[in-house]
């Protein structure tokens, strides 16, 4: 058949295992067959030896005494009735010197090629001679030896006898091959089934169909094998069902990180234009409020002129007429009163002017430099003048406690200040009511080379995610009620600049402790 290919057969279990078995039984058949027909071809010829020689012995037996007295016309007439069988080609009887005194033979099968050839001796002995002897080929004859009988055989019957006896042996060993084969094609369909079924539903699996089940027909070793298969089926099912419900979660976490990931870059991004736009309107802010303050500063330098040149004139009327009231004050009390009046709008336009050049150094990326031999007692002392002009705003009392014997750093005085003010503030608003204590201290750590400044206070705590954000800008617990969120943030950063750090230790409900540590020695701060 055109097209047809014995490739899938060739490469069938089944197949091959029928192949080899019907070739072995074949190869079994044909050997066993063989060996039956040479054994019995053998047999056969040994019989019709034994029988040819039986018979030569025989007529030797009946020859003894003419053969003894040379009676020729005896000799021949009982070898002509032993040569009546049909098989008998010829009969010799010769005397002990070769002479021949009787011969037989037949013209019609001389042609036959294979004969059998019978010779023994005729020797003089009792009168009787037993069957067994005549039987046995072997045993010696007694007597004395008179001459020899030899009788030759053709072998017609025996090929006859060879040629169906090979027949029969092959024609039953086909019928049996045959048999054996049907048989074993049955029984083998029937064994291999199970391995059939076995392969079939493993295919479907290697293909990718893991729902795939092999049916089970009986408990033997290819139904166990199927078993074990089904199993691991399931096992991989579940394990790929496990895989994918795991990538899923992991697409999942996934876009929920890159979602949180883009809500950080989007705030950050917010966070950074709305620096840049208080950086702007710092220094926008900056500009304007620098016009009025200067306006103050030289409207105070007239006030203060015109006070000390009206100060001698005022002192002649409070001799001449009494101690008069000035500003609903009496002159002795108002002439301090006014002059510590333009110390302090000038030193506080002086601090104005110089957060109005900070706030621009920052939104321009300016860096202030840092002076040496700054004390940071002072530091406390401004800072504390300048917290407590708001004095009237809260109920809080702040307690100094600073070290008499503190090394001088390297910084910025009036930053520094700034720093303590912010803190100051920040503990003042995180008592509860205004109402509470704030303990302001100072001391020398020899061991790191540093001076400390210390903000303790007793009030509501920093709840613990706020704290982790506190550096931050726009974080505070107080937006809702007018905080910038920028305090910390702007001190974090001046005490950075001087190389320096925060440290905080808050519990809620009692209270936090600010440190701030600077160094002595002036250190890089340009990173």
């Amino acid at each position: 058949m055109a097209g047809f290919s014995f490739s899938p057969l060739r490469a069938s279990f089944s197949f091959r295992l029928f192949a080899i078995f019907t070739t072995m039984t074949a190869l079994m058949t044909i050997f066993l067959t063989a060996w039956y027909t040479y054994f019995t071809v053998n047999e056969l010829r040994a019989g019709i030896s034994a029988k040819l020689r039986l018979q030569a012995r025989h007529l030797a037996e009946s020859v003894r005494l003419p053969l003894y007295a040379e009676n020729r016309e005896s000799l021949q007439y009982l070898a002509e009735e032993a040569a009546k069988e049909p098989e008998i080609y010829s009969i010799e009887i010769s005397s002990i010197d070769g002479r021949l005194l009787a011969n037989i033979r037949k013209e019609n099968d001389a042609a036959s090629p294979d004969k059998l050839v019978a010779s023994v001796e005729v020797r003089s002995s009792t009168l009787f001679t037993s069957p067994d002897t005549l039987l046995d080929a072997d045993s010696e004859p007694d007597g004395t030896l008179i001459g020899y009988v030899k009788m030759v055989r053709n072998t017609t019957d025996l090929k006859r006898a060879t040629h169906n006896t090979i027949l029969v042996s092959f024609g039953l060993a086909a019928l049996f091959w045959l048999a054996v084969t049907s048989l074993s094609f049955f029984v083998l369909r029937s064994v291999t089934r199970s391995f059939s079924t076995l392969m079939a539903g493993i295919e479907r699996m290697r293909g990718g169909d893991l729902s795939a089940r092999i049916p089970v027909e009986r408990m033997d070793e290819p139904g166990k094998a199927a078993v074990a298969v089904n199993e691991l089926a399931e096992s991989l099912q579940r394990r790929e069902a496990e895989n994918l419900k795991l990538q899923e979660d992991l697409v999942q976490s996934m876009r929920i990180e890159v979602q949180n990931e883009k809500k950080q870059l989007m705030a950050k991004l917010i966070q950074t234009n709305r620096m840049t736009s208080i950086g702007l309107m710092a220094s926008s802010m900056a500009h304007e409020i620098n016009n009025p303050v200067g306006a103050i500063s030289m409207a105070n330098q007239f006030l203060c002129r015109a006070w000390e040149q009206a100060l001698p004139l005022l002192h002649r009327v409070a001799e001449e007429e009494g101690n008069f009231s000035l500003g609903g004050v009496p002159f002795s009390s108002a002439r301090t009163d006014v002059e510590e009046c333009c110390a302090t709008i000038y030193r506080s336009t002086e601090r104005i002017a110089q957060v109005i050049s900070d706030l621009r150094g920052y939104s321009l990326g300016e860096r202030n430099e840092l002076q040496p031999g700054v004390d940071v007692n002072q530091v406390i002392t401004d800072a504390l003048s300048i917290v407590q002009a708001h004095g009237r705003h809260f109920e809080a009392t702040i307690i100094a406690n600073t070290s008499p014997h503190l090394p001088t750093v390297t910084a910025s005085h009036h930053q520094l200040v700034q720093v303590v003010v912010n803190l100051l503030m920040n503990a003042v608003q995180a008592l509860p009511g205004g109402r509470g204590t704030i303990i302001i201290g100072t001391a020398y750590l020899s061991e790191r080379g540093q001076v400390q400044i210390t903000v303790r206070d007793n009030g509501v705590g920093i709840p613990l995610e706020v704290r982790e954000h506190l550096l931050e800008p726009f974080v505070s617990t107080r937006l809702e009620r007018g905080g910038s969120g920028l305090g910390l943030f702007v001190t974090n950063f001046i005490v950075t600049a001087h190389g320096g750090w925060l440290e905080f230790d808050s519990t809620v409900g009692s209270g936090t402790t600010v440190m701030v540590r600077l160094p002595i020695a002036p250190q890089d701060t340009s990173a």
